[in-house]
């Protein structure tokens, strides 16, 4: 998650029980860890079969307010078990978070098909990414996903890329 700088020395008050100087700061911190509605997870993953490097990257939104970002090397994976992997880190910081309303956008057509059970999922390495997602979706209120074009998941894009980058020495 990313705090202000009001936020974090408002957490510092609090942590050093210097007293509530910031209450009006630390009351819409609390909003923004505990707000209602429908957080946005934008998810990617990126993957170069020939410098056998692979990154996953993703970013929660709240009301156009972005609550976390992730972005994390996983080695030699596929582009698809990146995309698995990307959903997967984003629903399991989403449930950390205690965001259980979540609506989940991917430029992957064939992970957004699969999840939503239009396609199959016949590659075994896919089942086993596609059963955890599955599994971790089943522990939240409610959840859409959406497959968006790749333009519009900028964010994730680049966090996904820029993990890739950084496990090619």
């Amino acid at each position: 998650m990313k705090l202000n700088k009001e936020e974090i020395n408002a957490l510092r008050d609090l942590l050093s029980d210097e007293g509530n100087r910031n209450s009006e700061v630390l009351t819409n911190l609390h909003q923004k860890l505990t707000g209602s509605g429908t957080v946005e997870l934008y998810v990617d993953g990126a993957a170069d079969l020939h410098s056998k490097t692979a990154g996953i990257g993703g970013v929660l939104f709240r009301n156009g307010e972005e609550l976390y970002s992730f972005s994390d090397y996983i080695h030699d994976k596929t582009n698809n078990e990146a995309e698995y992997s990307a959903l997967i880190k984003g629903l399991e910081i989403s449930i950390e978070l205690n965001q259980t309303n979540v609506a989940i956008y991917a430029d992957s057509q064939l992970v957004v098909n699969q999840i939503n059970g239009d396609y199959k999922v016949k590659d075994e390495r896919m089942k086993a990414l596609h059963g955890k997602a599955s599994l971790l979706l089943k522990k939240l209120d409610s959840w859409s996903f959406e497959h968006i074009p790749r333009d519009q998941n900028k964010v994730a894009d680049k966090l996904s890329k820029q993990a890739m980058m950084s496990g090619r020495k």
